[in-house]
């Protein structure tokens, strides 16, 4: 492994001040599993590495529309890390602040973790659910509704918009750029 390679920064790390971290509270639900790989995620979908591999964690992304699920990634704290510091000053300010504003003592996929609305049951309702994983065990895990997704992503700004674009080309070939899960989750907050 390399000198600078993710894991061994992310080893280096431990010695900054961070907050706790809860402990895992379980398997990974099925929920956070990907679709397409019948199983948990094994690998960061932006730098290739082992996510078991990572003592920090990872996170898991996934976009439902109605059972449909239409996106997912995951990636490593490390990568979380710099596709937040490729985003804005800007974007970083008013998602914190959107999120910390909002921010419910809910966990799971029954509520959404940033809203009180009820949702209209119909099939076409956009969501996303997200976990911070630690090896094969989750830490946290939440729904965040389509009209939350929605208000995230009028707040950030076009660099973000940008570096959000360059992930999904790099990462999935054939996805039109202009899709649009953006993260949905602050890594600040989380991490």
């Amino acid at each position: 492994m390399s000198e600078n390679s993710p894991r061994d920064n992310d080893a280096n790390s431990d010695h900054e001040s961070r907050p706790t971290r809860p402990k895992p509270s379980g398997p990974i639900p099925p929920e956070l599993h990907s679709f397409y790989e019948d199983r948990p995620f094994h690998t960061c979908t932006r730098c290739g590495e082992g996510l078991f591999d990572f003592k920090n964690g990872y996170r898991v992304s996934k976009i439902f529309k109605g059972e449909e699920v239409i996106f997912e990634y995951a990636l490593c704290v490390p990568c979380l890390q710099n596709m937040m510091e490729e985003s804005s000053e800007e974007s970083r300010q008013r998602l914190y602040e959107f999120q910390t504003s909002r921010l419910r003592q809910v966990e799971g996929f029954d509520e959404c973790a940033l809203c009180d609305r009820e949702e209209e049951p119909s099939t076409s309702t956009e969501y996303g659910l997200v976990g911070i994983c630690v090896g094969e065990a989750i830490v946290e895990a939440n729904k965040i509704c389509g009209l939350c997704m929605g208000e995230m992503g009028e707040l950030v700004s076009k660099k973000t918009r940008e570096s959000w674009d360059r992930f999904v080309e790099e990462n999935f070939p054939g996805v039109p750029v202009d899709f649009e899960p953006f993260p949905v989750r602050n890594a600040p907050v989380l991490l």
